[in-house]
């Protein structure tokens, strides 16, 4: 015989409870599920909860219906922040729970078919909030500006007792999104996402094959959720942004820039503790009425997909989330569940209960709960929440308990509904319905996963063989052999590695031009002759040689730099004059392995390289009388035959303006030989690949390996120059002082053989007519120092003499530096880190690395990428198998 079911209820006095009555005889009310759970379900929930300790009250209806409050045992410790009221039903759950996560972390939904769920719906502002966290017993965020804009998947497992409360969260990457491609393209309050199509209806999100689950998030502190759920849901919706820049801690308290407004991907919160029910559900983003701007218009249709998609299968039991301050009517979640007619798996959550009105608004819930208006298959609950984040959960239960406890209609008209009132009742009827949904769809599973396991090996057996062997060792060995071939051209010494010898003889003819380079004095000036004669360039070493096209000019030119032969680093015939061009090296082409000749040691592989010097010297500086002493006269300091250091550092910064041409011309000799001869050695070791992607591949990381270090070898070169052009400094007082007293030897010299020439051109006219030249050396070795006087001009030829020496020792200095930079620098690089780029992005330390390699050498890449997601489903689908035949057993 039935017997009624005595419930203890605290009162508002601590420690004190009352008693309420439920009849024995009395008939659930018409909106209830008088079958929804079987005694199988009840039995082992009975033992469950007898095996941890828990005493079950019996039920009011004997569908399994738990109408449970606090017990007395449990009612001293309510006030706690142990949650205990949380410690219900389901803990024979805990597998299920975790079965469920597992299946779904190993993409089983995408590969068979939906899994068990409990999905949470509703407009926005329908107090789903509430529910959730009444529900999980976490706190969600509550700013404004916050609302759910992606699905977030909760799961609660008990954990042994004594173990403390840990939460950690996942990003649950399902769909890809194909949005704008660029930042630039998006508002500071997110972009405009295309809207759902018929073929595409999440727009520009698409659904990878295999989801992607990544950590991202753990704590054991609950007060830390509702700021990191702020943070996941941030990094959710900057798909093209690393997820850890949104980590708690990092994220400002600004207004944030979104990429995208809305994200059908999955922010997972998996929360264990002693004290929890096991229980798993989703809590979908509100569906939206309408728009609150035009632009976005799109999100209406866009979130009604996405819900419709979750709770549409069979084997989804839907949470349909309806505040009573609202019209029913008016809700467009429940237009969605009658829409896809699954009204028969869904159970109603009425919220806001304390701010009903009376009169019609409260008769329209009257008949709601008694099935006789939007009738639902599972009935509807009444729940009612404390959001305040500093009332705990079992608080905010007792408070829930007590309001409908001791408030109309509740304890009036409504106390026969009172068992469904309260977030408890609540868990407990889902952690039921949850269970029994998962065992009864233990069969169809296994049988899907086993016809789909069966599906993806005969999809493998029809593919082409795959290469065989070791296949990442295989292209290890061949790095090797790559860098040992490196290696020998870098560091030369035969004929058969030329590189080396090429690179010196390139450098050395570098510091010729430079050498010969240096500043020159013109004495055609008015301020010795004011006639026009044939000059001649006075070099150190050699006999002067009369030169009409630059017969104004004397040469500053030591006896070690006496080559008189044109050297350039470019062919002179294609060389473009010198232009005030900076000395930044144009951009590299991108060379190809296949169309690396041969190396050869014929002139014709020396790119740019042809002997000789020019002697137009067009690098040079060259001053005249009247310039220098316009440059000490603007630099006077007020002391006669005193020279202001200012007017010597202007005249050597003018003297080194010329390097940038030769600068540049090295670089792009170091930059073509370099490259040309990287790959070169490349197609030959790699060359039994060729028609793979690895070919492929191993040219594209070595071009752009070669860019980095070479765009790093110009700003060094660069800043080298731009030091010696800055600072005018040396150590080498010595060398300059000795090159500075050649140059004012040879300067003193020219100059007073022009001011015999003015002198005699001046007192004898026509001497330099007679055609016999021991006549005319004759006559200028008669006239005298006194007849000449003092020379005017010895402290312009000091200047310009201090000015040479100092270039001796910068131009060696500069060469040096630059020469031994590029092989320091770019060379090295190559040589000692050239393999390893290949290697890291080849991913051959990878834990996928023998997959990778087998699409590098595939001559089918497509298929080689298909038999990899076909292995990897095949595991996964394995892995499934076996879990499920666990949970069975």
């Amino acid at each position: 015989m039935a017997r009624g079911v005595k419930v203890e209820i605290p009162s508002t006095s601590a420690g004190h409870h009352r008693s309420i009555r439920t009849p024995a005889n009395k008939a659930p009310p018409t909106s209830s599920p008088a079958t929804m759970v079987d005694d199988d379900v009840q039995m082992d929930d009975q033992q469950n909860q007898a095996e941890n300790g828990v005493r079950r009250e019996p039920t009011n209806h004997e569908s399994g219906f738990v109408s449970q409050a606090p017990t007395e045992s449990s009612a001293d410790t309510i006030d706690s922040d142990s949650d205990a009221g949380l410690e219900l039903l389901g803990r024979g759950m805990k597998a299920f729970v975790t079965l469920m996560k597992d299946l779904r972390d190993l993409g089983v939904e995408e590969l068979v078919l939906p899994l068990p769920k409990i999905c949470v719906i509703g407009d926005q502002s329908t107090g789903k909030s509430s529910l959730i966290e009444g529900i999980s017993g976490i706190k969600v965020p509550r700013k404004s500006g916050t609302c759910t804009r992606c699905p977030l998947e909760i799961n609660l497992t008990t954990s042994d007792l004594g173990s403390s409360w840990k939460c950690t969260i996942y990003l649950q990457k399902n769909y890809i999104y194909e949005g704008p491609q660029t930042l630039s393209s998006l508002s500071r309050h997110g972009a405009r996402s295309e809207g759902a199509t018929r073929a595409r209806p999440l727009g520009p999100w698409v659904a990878q094959s295999l989801s992607e689950s990544i950590p991202f998030y753990q704590t054991i502190q609950k007060g830390d959720i509702p700021e990191a759920l702020h943070c996941a849901q941030l990094a959710i919706l900057n798909p093209r942004l690393d997820p850890q820049t949104f980590t708690p801690g990092r994220v400002g308290s600004g207004d944030q820039i979104l990429q995208v407004k809305f994200s059908p991907n999955v922010i997972r919160v998996d929360i264990s503790a002693p004290d929890i029910p096991n229980l798993s559900f989703y809590d979908l983003p509100g569906v939206i009425n309408q728009a609150e701007v035009p632009e976005e218009e799109y999100l209406v249709k866009l979130v009604a997909n996405l819900v419709k998609s979750y709770i549409k299968t069979d084997n989804c039991i839907n949470l349909l989330a309806m505040p009573m301050t609202d019209d029913a009517a008016n809700s467009t979640a429940s237009k969605l569940v009658q829409e896809l007619n699954a009204q028969s798996r869904t159970i109603g959550v009425l919220t806001k209960p304390d701010r009903v009105q009376s009169g019609e608004s409260l008769a329209q819930w009257i008949d709601i709960l008694h099935g006789r208006k939007f009738k639902l298959g599972h009935g509807y609950f009444v729940i009612k929440n404390n959001p305040d984040p500093r009332v705990s959960h079992s608080v905010a239960r007792q408070e829930e308990d007590q309001f409908f406890d001791e408030n109309e209609p509740w304890v009036g008209s409504l106390n026969s509904h009172r068992d469904r009132c309260g977030t408890l009742k609540l868990q407990a009827v889902l952690s039921k319905l949850l269970k029994q949904q998962i065992r009864s769809s233990l069969p169809e599973i296994t049988q899907r996963i086993h016809a789909k396991t069966a599906e993806v090996v005969a999809r493998l057996k029809e593919l082409p063989e795959p290469p065989r062997g070791n296949l990442s060792l295989k292209i290890f060995e061949k790095i090797l052999a790559f860098e040992r071939d490196l290696h020998a051209q870098f560091n030369g010494g035969s004929e058969e590695y030329p590189f080396q010898k090429e690179w010196y003889a390139a450098a050395m003819r570098f510091r010729a031009i430079i050498a010969f380079s240096y500043p020159r004095l013109s004495l055609s000036d008015p301020m010795i002759t004011s006639q026009t004669v044939e000059r001649l360039v006075y070099r150190l070493s050699a006999t002067p040689t009369p030169v009409s096209h630059r017969s104004d000019v004397i040469a500053l030119e030591s006896d070690e730099e006496g080559d008189t032969q044109p050297i350039t680093l470019t062919p002179q015939s294609k060389r473009k004059q010198p232009t005030s061009r900076s000395s930044q090296s144009s951009p590299l082409k991108r060379c190809r392995l296949s169309e690396i000749p041969k190396h050869t040691t014929s002139q014709e592989s020396v790119i740019g390289v042809s002997n000789g010097i020019d002697q137009s010297a067009p690098y040079a500086k060259r001053f005249t009388l009247t310039e220098v002493r316009n440059i000490l006269q603007d630099a006077h300091i007020g002391l006669p035959n005193q020279v202001d250091p200012k007017a010597t550092k202007k005249m050597i910064k003018a003297s080194l303006a010329g390097w940038d041409d030769p600068m540049k011309e090295l670089l792009d000799f170091a930059k073509h030989t370099c490259i040309a001869m990287i790959l070169e050695r490349a197609a030959k070791v790699f060359g039994t690949f060729r028609g793979t992607q690895l070919f492929k591949l191993t040219e594209e990381i070595c071009n752009s390996f070669f860019e980095d270090e070479f765009e790093k070898q110009v700003r060094f070169v660069q800043s080298v120059l731009e030091v010696e052009r800055q600072l005018a400094s040396t150590l080498h007082a010595h060398t300059m002082r000795a090159a500075s007293e050649r140059a004012y030897t040879t300067l003193d010299d020219a100059c007073r053989k022009e001011r015999l020439r003015a002198f005699l051109n001046k007192t004898d006219p026509g001497w330099d007519e007679n055609p016999n030249d021991r006549a005319k050396a004759d006559k200028m070795s008669k006239v005298t120092d006194a007849q000449l006087g003092p020379n005017p001009y010895v402290h312009e030829l000091r200047v310009i003499s201090d000015v040479r020496g100092y270039y001796e020792c910068a131009f060696t200095r500069f060469v040096d530096v630059v020469y031994r930079g590029i092989e320091a620098g770019l060379f090295t690089a190559c040589r000692q880190n050239l393999g390893t780029a290949l290697k890291q992005r080849i991913g051959l330390e990878d834990r996928d690395a023998e997959q990778r390699c087998a699409v590098l050498l595939a001559v089918d890449p497509e298929s080689e990428r298909i038999r990899i997601e076909l292995l990897k489903q095949k595991e996964n689908l394995e892995k499934a198998s076996a879990m499920w035949l666990a949970a069975k057993d």
